[in-house]
């Protein structure tokens, strides 16, 4: 018994020196970051109509990450995600994709957000070390992990809910346990060093919370709902977007499709507002602190501006674009349920990022760490039920998923896990259609085949009689010459 305490202790204390030097170094690279990224966004925010630029920056991104190193393309969260539940590293090419990539986005105004590229590189970071330390490949994933939960918590300075995401995004309907101490702990780390190195974070308590009555909380079920559905438009739209800007480049080519995907974000802002560009934060924190939206519709326009950055070869991450998007929509749902829009612009922001991303426990405590306690049962319950109003759906399609939210069958084991079912969307089978996949058409040409060569082989081995003697008499008999 004093042999496994022993062995308990010393490996909470290998975990808590590991996930504290990953938070170290994470928190100095989202400090790093966030600095670039405002002091670009800075130098080009001053010149007038600086966004008009787009169809160029766009092709020069898309030249950096896919001209450039060829073979190191695990710069997003998909990626990322895809990487860590198979157990597999990443490249350090990777991981300076992921650092600069965004900036360029960002700067030169695509709609991306600023969370992803602390998570990659997170990642990305915790995998060199972990090389570093020769450390075996479910050491390194469990580090992996600490370096995204680092990510999120830094960038964001949220240190709980940013762990818990980075544990949640990773596999719908399972939470790694194991992994959860070192990710707090380097996700409370990463928050603390970038606190210290001057870096500043949102922080709005929500002082006017009606008193609960059986009809402020249907109104909070509808608002749930709401943004339930919300999460699916937006869903919807990067995947209709990701099929119309690959049609585009399948009849043209990538620079046609990076061209027009920048021009049409340039005239949107130049005809609507440039507010849909770039990271939006100015405009999330203030709603958030009771301004008014400039467009019924701005959550719409948002949603079109981050679907097209992204289809048109954009780098960056999704998660502060769903703020702006649920900010929005929870100020103009403010006016038809008569309810103060500062608090559902708050649960717009949790509830939209919990049906985009399934991921409603992380949300539910995000709230807490941005609007304070007094919000929390109201934002669990929307965030619980725009998660359930999603479906299989997710911004993220290299997640797995272990159960259907839409079934009452009991959830498989974890192993069982498949990533999310594209075939749910209809405009994936409308791109299978319109752009021919020659790999995919030679793949399905050899499994045709192969199955017409076994089906020869079994008819020949059932004209032989004695092999068919055999077969019956002893059921285990394997046929040699096959």
């Amino acid at each position: 018994m004093l042999k496994i305490r022993q062995g308990t202790f010393l490996n909470i204390l290998r975990w808590f020196v590991l996930a504290t030097v990953i938070g170290v170094i994470v928190g100095v690279a989202d400090a790093a970051f966030l600095t670039l990224l405002d002091a670009a966004a800075g130098a080009t925010n001053g010149f007038p109509l600086y966004f008009t630029a787009l169809p160029f920056v766009l092709w020069v991104v898309w030249l950096l990450s896919r001209r450039v190193a060829k073979n190191d393309t695990d710069f997003s969260t998909d990626a990322a995600i895809n990487k860590i539940n198979s157990y597999r590293g990443i490249s350090l090419i990777s991981t300076l994709k992921a650092f600069f990539l965004p900036v360029f986005t960002i700067a030169g105004g695509g709609s991306a957000g600023k969370e992803a590229p602390c998570a990659d590189v997170g990642a990305g970071l915790a995998s060199a070390f972990s090389g570093i330390l020769n450390l075996s490949p479910e050491d390194r994933r469990k580090l992996m992990i600490c370096g995204v939960s680092a990510g999120f918590a830094g960038v964001f300075g949220v240190p709980v809910s940013g762990a818990i995401f980075g544990l949640e995004i990773l596999w719908v309907g399972y939470i790694f346990y194991e992994v959860m101490f070192p990710a707090l702990v380097a996700g409370i780390t990463a928050y603390q060093i970038t606190n210290a190195l001057g870096v500043t974070y949102i922080y709005h308590p929500i002082q006017v919370i009606p008193v609960f009555t059986e009809g402020f909380f249907i109104k909070i079920l509808i608002a749930g709902v709401f943004f339930g559905l919300m999460s699916i438009l937006f869903i919807e739209l990067m995947k209709f977007f990701r099929v119309v800007f690959r049609f585009i480049s399948f009849k043209t080519s990538n620079f046609w499709r990076a061209f027009l995907g920048g021009f049409v974000l340039a005239l949107i802002g130049l005809l609507l507002s440039p507010e849909y560009l770039g990271l939006g934060m100015d405009t999330t924190n203030g709603v958030l602190t009771g301004s008014e939206v400039s467009h019924p519709l701005g959550a719409l326009f948002k949603m079109i501006t981050t679907a097209i950055t992204f289809s048109a070869g954009g780098v960056g991450g999704i998660v502060t674009p769903i703020f702006f998007i649920g900010s929005q929509a929870g100020a103009v749902l403010s006016g038809f349920l008569e309810v103060d829009p500062k608090t559902l612009a708050a649960l717009g922001v949790v509830a939209v990022l919990a049906g985009s991303t399934n991921a409603p426990l992380a949300a539910s405590i995000m709230a807490i760490e941005l609007f304070g306690p007094a919000v929390a049962p109201y934002a669990t319950v929307c965030c619980v039920i725009s998660f359930l109003m999603t479906g299989q759906r997710s911004v993220f399609h290299k997640q797995k998923v272990s159960y259907d939210k839409t079934s009452d069958v009991t959830p498989d084991a974890p192993h069982t896990g498949r990533k999310m079912p594209r075939r749910r969307a209809s405009f994936m089978k409308l791109a299978r259609h319109l752009i021919p996949n020659p790999a995919r058409e030679e793949m399905a040409r050899r499994r045709t085949m192969n199955a017409k060569v076994e089906k020869i082989l079994e008819e020949e081995k059932d004209k032989k009689p004695l092999f068919k003697i055999l077969k019956h008499l002893f059921p285990n008999f394997k046929d040699e010459d096959k």
